[in-house]
């Protein structure tokens, strides 16, 4: 039997190149402790390591996953987006907490 790992993540903290590998850190909130900037505090859950041709091939899905976002109304491309939408986009509800 198949045993899928599942990791919730509240974003990416960093991306780098090294060693020839793409390594992402995935971060999570730290409830809602604030760093001295006043920013929401983040710690580092994991790292994904992928070859440069994996990252490119996420990347791609992720571009569709954004645009599908958008055809559905859930986010929105921000000013100065590309004209498909892609770049950078905000939600279109921004969500209601102290942490945000």
């Amino acid at each position: 039997m198949d045993q899928n790992q599942e990791i919730y993540a509240d974003g990416i903290g960093e991306i780098s190149l090294s060693g020839g590998m793409v390594r992402m850190d995935l971060v999570s909130l730290v409830g809602s402790q604030q760093d001295q900037d006043n920013k929401p505090r983040l710690k580092n859950k994991c790292r994904v390591v992928l070859p440069p041709e994996g990252f490119l091939r996420s990347f791609s899905a992720m571009e569709n996953l954004v645009k599908q976002l958008i055809d559905a109304g859930l986010v929105r491309p921000r000013e100065g987006g590309d004209a498909a939408g892609s770049a950078n986009p905000v939600r279109s509800n921004p969500p209601k907490s102290p942490n945000f």
